[in-house]
């Protein structure tokens, strides 16, 4: 078995509240909830799913309070979770197909609700989210399923981020989904941070009150032919940016026995090359459409705007982690990362590079024809990196430092930091240790504000990140310093935590 076989072992045992063991000192002011989400169980009716990005989701949750760190963790009771656990039988998901009929009602009606990617808020809601429509509502406190987040509007998507953009200044969360269909869709669309309004029989109930779910208003929208697997999107102040990989699907191709999973019926097709679709949020206009050298991504880093509004040499600069093709998606099917049929087990998974693109706008102005802007301009920063996140305050802005997970170096990996602006990177390595996401939490005195007037440094706080110690069987909690990148404690969690994906700082979650 390869060393890194218990990240993808199942992990059975739930917690409440368990007060864990720091070693090293958790800062005072670090106060609030991580949550992460993740797979936990790998195992439906005796057979393993076909992918790391199918097993059945588990969020993981870490409470700081007055330098002490408690954790509980729990299954999404979710719809695929009890067919698993009690009929052992699988939904049709990301690679894991179940029967025709299964498939096809996946397709068409029912999508499974095993939201095992990320979690957010949205119109006030806590939520695990997946790539279907079907984000899981949960208890912050205690982890607990709340069923479904339903949408006070008719918007229809098959396929759709689980990577929401939050806009502190508008208030609201901007995401995009695919419809696919006689004519397939990208649309971009905005929820409100506050409810609408109910009518009472004394008058309107303020928004905090209002019982009605939450609304998701168009921004844009754009025919294609065909759509292409799209996993996170770019968001600026004044742009809503969709970069389209040549990894694409005839969505006829859902409707065939035979197909397997969701992602097995894509292509790719490099000759499409890679496009940069960017949409004025205000307008919903298609500002520009520029095709460049065929990528594929899976994650943005951050994007934000340069020049000065309409004139010849406005930009949007976007940063994602790119790959030569689409390779990745096959390095990370169990059979790969397990060895099955004869293959050898490798974690040695193509290298993401961090990745600077400048989309020139073009001088546009207002009733221009759309074209094509200049060429697209690329760099590259850093090799070897995944799961990459910023400071939250420097969301939408040009920004200094990038956090990711450390990849290619000799069958583990570690933690990297990345000057965007001078090349010069931070990493941290410990022997036998496989690390995961790092969320930033910066120190509550530094607030954006001050960000904004030059009052604070962008990395003055904490990065959080999971990492298995494959030797021991167990996973830490480590907390370096932002600035130095040093390690200053390390939580220790009494069993291993399978190999997650994505998850949220909540600083209001103190309970």
């Amino acid at each position: 078995m390869p060393a890194y076989s218990p990240g993808f072992r199942s992990l059975d045992a739930e917690h409440e509240d368990l007060s864990l063991a720091v070693e090293g000192e958790i800062p005072s002011w670090l106060s609030g909830s991580l949550v992460r989400n993740g797979p936990g169980k790998f195992e439906v009716g005796g057979e393993r799913v076909e992918h790391w990005f199918d097993g059945l989701a588990m969020l993981h949750k870490f409470r700081f309070v007055d330098g002490e760190v408690r954790y509980s963790n729990r299954f999404l009771r979710t719809d695929t979770y009890r067919r698993a656990v009690e009929d052992g039988t699988v939904s049709s998901q990301f690679a894991t197909s179940g029967s025709y009929l299964d498939q096809l009602k996946s397709f068409l009606r029912d999508p499974t609700d095993n939201a095992n990617v990320g979690v957010a808020t949205v119109g006030g809601e806590y939520v695990a989210l997946t790539e279907t429509p079907r984000r899981v509502r949960f208890d912050p406190e205690t982890l607990s399923s709340r069923g479904d987040l339903e949408y006070d509007d008719d918007l229809t998507g098959h396929h759709v981020t689980a990577h929401l953009r939050h806009d502190d200044r508008r208030g609201e969360t901007v995401g995009y989904m695919t419809e696919f269909g006689r004519r397939n869709r990208y649309h971009v669309y905005r929820v409100p941070d506050e409810r609408p309004e109910r009518e009472s029989d004394s008058g309107r109930v303020s928004d905090s009150e209002s019982d009605l779910d939450p609304r998701r208003i168009p921004v844009a929208s754009v025919e294609v032919d065909r759509p292409a697997y799209i996993h996170s999107f770019a968001l600026t102040p004044r742009f809503a940016i969709i970069v389209e990989p040549p990894y694409v699907v005839n969505p006829l191709r859902f409707l065939l026995p035979g197909g397997g999973g969701f992602i097995d019926n894509y292509e790719w097709r490099p000759e499409r090359g890679t496009r940069f679709l960017v949409f004025d949020r205000s307008s919903g206009e298609l500002v520009v459409e520029p095709t460049t050298a065929p990528f594929f991504f899976f994650h943005t880093v951050n994007a934000f705007e340069e020049g000065e509004s309409e004139a010849s040499d406005e930009s949007v600069v976007v940063d994602l982690v790119a790959y030569d093709d689409a390779t990745i998606v096959d390095d990370l099917f169990m059979s790969a990362v397990e060895g099955e049929e004869g293959a050898e087990p490798s974690l040695d998974a193509a290298e993401g590079v961090l990745t600077r693109f400048r989309v020139p706008l073009g001088g546009r102005r207002e009733g221009d024809e759309r074209g094509e802007s200049s060429e697209v301009t690329r760099e590259s920063l850093y090799r070897g990196i995944e799961l990459p996140r910023v400071a939250p305050a420097a969301h939408m802005r040009p920004y200094r430092y990038a956090f990711g997970q450390a990849t290619g170096r000799d069958g583990q990996n570690g933690l990297a930091k990345v000057d965007v602006e001078t090349g010069d990177s931070w990493e941290w390595w410990a022997e036998g240790h496989f690390a995961g996401e790092p969320i930033f939490v910066p120190e509550p005195a530094f607030s954006e504000d001050e960000s904004e007037k030059g009052e604070a440094k962008e990395d003055r706080g904490v990065v959080l990140a999971p990492a298995l110690n494959v030797e021991a069987e167990r996973t830490v909690l480590v907390v370096l310093d932002g600035e130095t990148f040093s390690e200053v404690a390390r939580v220790r969690v009494p069993h291993h935590i399978p190999f997650g994906f994505h998850g949220e700082f909540f600083p209001e979650v103190t309970s």
